[in-house]
């Protein structure tokens, strides 16, 4: 595929001109200019580019790029510059996507992992300066928390942090991937059994027990493969591209 056609393809598909982020999304760094293998990662690193060059990709789709407006311009020193030098060297396009790959309804992070959850009647959630990043919902059945930890401890691959504090049955949950802990407090406003995201703060412990809201912390790296998976097997049945998925794990 045209490297440039993929690019406005997704740029499309994930609504980038919606939102308002940090990161500069759609096409970071281009290469060669077409398109037939697509690495997919969290995030960009000098490992994951090396291991995509090996693998033989055209280009790399991250989560986590390596452009953002309040670094610019960046300067090209240090692991950057050793980033930037691996992508020239091997002629890879780099392409992120960040806040418009949160938020998106089919393919976005939260909503994913609110399926897999077992979670109905997804509705947007976790609002930032007027922006829903994350998805809440209901079990059809109320489930207990430890079974709520289990099924997110499954989907994520690693065992969270629970500051329980909720109500013993479980009925609805509010999720905001990756470094979110102020979401919670929308989760409370709202009325939620239980808030999921990636990362905790100091402040979780008490909270949680005082507003009666469980706060699950999943993981920041692990809360956010969801979208890359989904996005790299729809462009695979879509547009017929080869695309294989670089994990690698992160405890935080």
């Amino acid at each position: 595929m045209d490297r440039d056609q993929l690019v406005a393809y997704l740029d499309d598909l994930l609504d980038v001109d919606d939102v308002q982020d940090a990161s500069l999304n759609g096409l970071q760094v281009s290469g060669r200019p077409e398109i037939r293998r697509l690495a997919t990662a969290v995030s960009a690193s000098a490992e994951l580019f090396v291991q995509a060059a090996a693998w033989g990709a055209d280009a790399v789709l991250v989560h986590h790029g390596l452009l953002w407006r309040d670094d610019e311009p960046p300067r090209l020193v240090g692991s950057f510059r050793e980033r930037v030098r691996l992508l020239l060297d091997n002629d890879l396009s780099l392409l992120a996507y960040h806040l418009p790959l949160d938020r998106h309804p089919v393919h976005g992070h939260a909503a994913v992992l609110a399926r897999g959850l077992g979670l109905d009647r997804l509705e947007r959630f976790g609002y930032f300066s007027g922006v829903a990043l994350g998805f809440a919902g209901v079990f059809g059945d109320p489930i207990t928390v430890e079974d709520l930890t289990a099924r997110v401890s499954k989907a994520c691959g690693q065992e969270p942090q629970v500051f329980a504090g909720g109500p013993p049955m479980v009925a609805s949950v509010g999720i905001v991937t990756g470094g979110a802990p102020h979401g919670f407090d929308e989760a409370v406003t709202d009325g939620l059994d239980a808030y999921i995201t990636g990362e905790a703060r100091e402040w979780v412990l008490h909270r949680a027990a005082e507003d009666g809201v469980h706060y699950i912390a999943a993981g920041h790296y692990a809360s956010e493969r969801f979208g890359l998976w989904s996005l790299g097997e729809f462009l695979t049945r879509r547009q017929g591209l080869e695309v294989q998925f670089f994990d690698f794990p992160n405890p935080v």
